[in-house]
Formats: structure tokens, C-alpha cells, sequence
């Protein structure tokens, strides 16, 4: 029997800074292109979007796309299982809205007929934090509770009894547009929609340090430092890829999905020597090590028990200080910018999706 299978986006909030604001412009080109890839697959049969963006969802009615609103107050699992409810669809796949900016119409296609073919089954593009998560019966998700977030969507299911499996490598799957500085490494892609190429050049973002690490990264046995929730994966894309070597700490994966982040449990060894030789120490002795830094600061947030405002964090990300009034986070922003080497901040995707783009970009200069 075939199943009926619907795509679903989720992409909301309540944007006030300016640099959220330009953030978000980005991740609505980014749906819209994404929306257009899925109605090329022609085994999904509905795309479904929900969102509080009145500007993006006549976009996407525009587009011929079913746009729900969520529950109120809003409820990522509960909205999820109304979606399904109302639907009446027999497999879905979860994106979230900026998840999937490089995934190929052949990816999108390779995973709805791998839900359709080998149901019951659920298949996602991370085992600890997912946001793209495929899986029927798609009532298998009114069977578990309701999840506060996507990350631990996929954990549930297979809890609840479907087969796990993962989407094969790729810049696409681990890709996921999260801060400034995932968008500053998607500019260099060539294989962006054309809204979101032109988000992309609209940006008034400065990339000078990543154009100066990736300058450094084209030599021979550059030493570059990778810090955080770095997964193995990325290691042997990079080593496959580059004649780089590597130096990484990886710290706290899956610290959301195992909600640690939320209980105050995160803990870091790299948190502890910051706090023993303050920021500037800090930047010193890591560029001793290392010609070029990427560093997943959000473990860092979690191990000190900041609670940052998003516009904070991506003023960081840009190396803004400036205009961040948080002292500590000022003074480590500043302390990263004025370092000996390019070091770039951000969160997960920096060291995971966007080394994946780096690497191809890397390897295609290499073969010109």
C-alpha cells in the first residue's frame, strides 16, 4: 500500500534585535527555497508549514502550501501531533526551518522513499540533536509525550518502538543555518537556492576572519583547533579532504537533547582553564597550538550558566563587542577577535555542518 506522506516545516519567533531581524530574513528564503526542492519530490504529497510570520506564510501559500499557525501558547510536540492529527497522512518528515539549506532534491527524495519503503521506521540526520527527522506510521508520534523541542524527536520515536536510522553524509544533512556565522560559511556554497543566495549577499555582515582562516587553512599542515560538540564524522570529512591537522576538544554532545543545558549539569574542562586564566590568557596559549580556530561557544554559555539573549550571542558570533553590554561576554568576544589567529564563534553547526561546506570549498579551490 502507498503511503500518504507529508513534509512538514516549523519556522517561528519573535525577531526585535536588527541582527535577529537579518537572521531571520535569511532563514525564510532559506524555507521558501527548501519548500520548492520538496514539491519537486514527487512521492511527498503535501508540504505542510507552521509559522507566526505573516509575511512568510502568504509566501508560502503563494507556493500552494498548507500553513497552520501551532497551538497557543506554543507547543513544538503538541503542535507537531495536531499537524499529523488534522493531516491524516500516513509518514511525515520534520524539517525545521532552517535545517536543510544545502540538502539536494535527491537527498529530500532518497529520504521519503526510504520512510515510504521501510516503515516502521524513523530516519534523521543526528542521533543526539535532530532537526530532520523522517518516520512512519506518523502515528507513531501521538503514541510518545509531546517534546518541548525537535532535538529529541527522534530519540523518542525509537523509544516508542521504530527502527532508527541515519541519512547517509553530507553537507546537506549536517548543515543547519543556527547563527551569523553558519551564514557566513553558506555564502561560500555553490549549491544555495536563489532566495537564499540573495539573503546571503544582502547580509551587511563582515567576513573578514573567515576569509583570513580559510586563507591559512589552504597551507599544508595548517593546525586547526576544532571546539565543542565536534563529531567524529567532521574529523574524517576534514582529514579526507584537506591536508590540514587537527586539534580537537569535543565537549558536551547531545547536552540539549540530554537536557543538560536546561538542568545547569553542563560542565566543561576548557570552561574551567578559561575561568582560571580569563579570556585573554585564554586566546594566548590557543594560539600557540593552532593557526585557525572554529569554536562552538554555546558549551562554554552552558558550563558558566549564561543565560544570553539571542542577539547577544550572535553579536558574539559577528565579534561584535562593542555593542555587547554582558562584561564577561564582551570581554571574551574581544579577547577572541584581537587573537594571534582567526577564531571564528558560533554554535554546533560551526564545527559540524559548516566544516562539511568549508571542506568542499577547500577541496574545490584546490582543484582549480
Amino acid at each position: 500500500m502507498t503511503l500518504r506522506l507529508a513534509a512538514v516545516i516549523f519556522e517561528g519567533g519573535a525577531p526585535r534585535h536588527a541582527v535577529v531581524r537579518e537572521m531571520t530574513r535569511l532563514r525564510h528564503a532559506v524555507v521558501q527555497d527548501t519548500i520548492e526542492r520538496l514539491q519537486a519530490v514527487p512521492v511527498v504529497d503535501e508540504i505542510i508549514l507552521c509559522t507566526n510570520y505573516p509575511e512568510l506564510s502568504q509566501a508560502a501559500l503563494a507556493l500552494g502550501v498548507t500553513v497552520v499557525t501551532g497551538t497557543s501558547p506554543f507547543h513544538f510536540g503538541e503542535t507537531l501531533q495536531a499537524i499529523v492529527r488534522q493531516a491524516k497522512c500516513d509518514g511525515v518528515i520534520y524539517l525545521g526551518g532552517a535545517a536543510a539549506p544545502l540538502l539536494s532534491i535527491e537527498e529530500l527524495e532518497q529520504l521519503a522513499k526510504g520512510v515510504r519503503e521501510r516503515a516502521p521506521v524513523v530516519i534523521t540526520n543526528n542521533p543526539q540533536s535532530a532537526d530532520i527527522v523522517a518516520f512512519a506510521p506518523a502515528a507513531s508520534v501521538l503514541a510518545i509525550a509531546p517534546p518541548a523541542n525537535d532535538n529529541v524527536l527522534a530519540a523518542l520515536l525509537r523509544q516508542g518502538g521504530l527502527t532508527r536510522e541515519f541519512m547517509p553524509h553530507s553537507a546537506g544533512v549536517h548543515f543547519d543555518l543556527d547563527t551569523p556565522s553558519d551564514a557566513l560559511v553558506l555564502a561560500l556554497s555553490p549549491h544555495v537556492g536563489r532566495r537564499t543566495r540573495a539573503a546571503l549577499d544582502a547580509l551587511p555582515w563582515d567576513d573578514a576572519r573567515l576569509r583570513q582562516a580559510l586563507a591559512r587553512m589552504r597551507a599544508i599542515h595548517c593546525e586547526c583547533a576544532l571546539i565543542g560538540r565536534v563529531n567524529p564524522a567532521v574529523m574524517a570529512q576534514l582529514n579526507r579532504h584537506t591536508f590540514m591537522r587537527l586539534r580537537v576538544f569535543s565537549e558536551e554532545r547531545g547536552m540539549k537533547a540530554l537536557d543538560r543545558e536546561a538542568q545547569g549539569t553542563v560542565v566543561s574542562l576548557l570552561g574551567h582553564y578559561l575561568a582560571a586564566v580569563g579570556p585573554r590568557r585564554f586566546f594566548r596559549d590557543l594560539s600557540r597550538t593552532c593557526d585557525v580556530c572554529f569554536m562552538d561557544t554555546r558549551v562554554l554559555f552552558g558550563h558558566f550558566k549564561l543565560k544570553l539573549s539571542e542577539e547577544i550571542r550572535f553579536l558574539s558570533d559577528l565579534g561584535r563587542y562593542q555593542e555587547i553590554a554582558h562584561p564577561w561576554l564582551r570581554e571574551f568576544t574581544q579577547a577572541a577577535v584581537e587573537a594571534d589567529i582567526p577564531v571564528l564563534l558560533g554554535g554546533h553547526s560551526l564545527v559540524s555542518g559548516c566544516m562539511w561546506v568549508i571542506a568542499e570549498h577547500l577541496a574545490c579551490r584546490e582543484a582549480i
